[in-house]
């Protein structure tokens, strides 16, 4: 505003809470970069609360895709654009001609909705994030192997359980708001599971996962594109999507200290679209003060009594 204080309003209109007129690239405001290298490397973060951005440069030149959240793909991916929801990352490498200025650019992202939600949403948004400056002269740089590393493949065969988490509103999952006194879900350590998750809700969401990686399985009933062939923890869903999630639990068990999962848009995790859980030992029963309730409103019909509707949850 006016004073220099940050405007925390939200517009009635969107479905995915408040979007900045100014963007930041690690802290500089309309930045540039001087490369002196043929190929960079550019490592990207979506760090934004609510906008997703749909990546590359302003000459549509072509560039690989080596990296996401998780860390290297099995192989390059060539393409011209790559789009970031709030919290995914990805790792391209470009290539440069001596002297030439280029701009990274955001084009408008497909959210899957209606001109006038989209209007509202960003997704008719396009802007410049970077221009990068080659110099003079640039060192000569080895090409993107076609291998990059062998992931270990995950079977959906044998995975222990199958969960079904679906996305309501702009402040649930499976009916329910996040209540720090209650467990969601228990999984056991060193195992795999499939998680189901679908936006059935009209906003786009996307869907993060504490302390784990994991494979997506399938996309929008078919098999994941390249770009998501790898190792992830953030997964956009448009609405009406349904994705599914082979995920490993190897970390850190402990019965009493939850993990979270929820999604990455900041207005609709603070307001309640989390949800907590435990990962522990074989056979181990959760010992959280709380008594555990299942997260099915289907089979518990009493689960959205649990929460009043009044009730704000801020999540960290």
């Amino acid at each position: 505003d006016r004073d220099g204080n940050l405007d925390f309003g939200q517009s009635p209109f969107s479905p995915v809470g408040r979007l900045g007129d100014q963007l930041l690239v690690n802290g500089t405001h309309d930045p540039h970069l001087t490369i002196s290298s043929q190929r960079v490397r550019l490592r990207l973060l979506n760090a934004s609360t609510a906008r997703v951005y749909n990546l590359g440069f302003a000459d549509d030149r072509p560039f690989d895709l080596v990296g996401t959240d998780g860390g290297l793909l099995e192989r390059p991916h060539s393409t011209s654009r790559v789009l970031l929801s709030p919290g995914e990352r990805a790792e391209i490498v470009a290539t440069f001609q001596p002297g030439e200025r280029v701009v990274l650019r955001s084009f408008p992202p497909d959210l899957g909705l209606d001109l006038f939600q989209g209007r509202f949403a960003g997704a008719h948004d396009a802007f410049d994030l970077l221009q990068l400056r080659a110099g003079p002269r640039l060192t000569p740089s080895p090409p993107v192997p076609d291998q990059l590393v062998r992931h270990k493949q995950l079977n959906q065969a044998e995975a222990a359980t199958t969960r079904r988490l679906e996305l309501n509103g702009s402040n649930r999952i499976n009916g329910l708001r996040m209540d720090p006194g209650r467990i969601d879900q228990t999984a056991t350590v060193d195992t795999t599971e499939v998680w189901e998750v679908a936006n059935r809700s009209g906003n786009p969401h996307n869907f993060h996962v504490h302390g784990v990686q994991f494979n997506v399985a399938s996309h929008l009933g078919g098999p994941p594109p390249p770009h998501l062939a790898g190792w992830k923890d953030t997964v956009f869903i448009p609405p009406d999507g349904t994705v599914r999630l082979l995920v490993q639990f190897p970390g850190y068990s402990d019965p009493i200290v939850p993990y979270m999962f929820h999604c990455h848009l900041l207005e609709h995790e603070d307001n309640g679209m989390m949800g907590q859980f435990l990962v522990v030992q074989p056979g181990q029963p959760p010992t959280s003060a709380s008594q555990q309730h299942h997260h099915d409103p289907r089979q518990n019909p009493t689960a959205r009594e649990l929460q009043p509707e009044s009730d704000r949850v801020t999540g960290p």
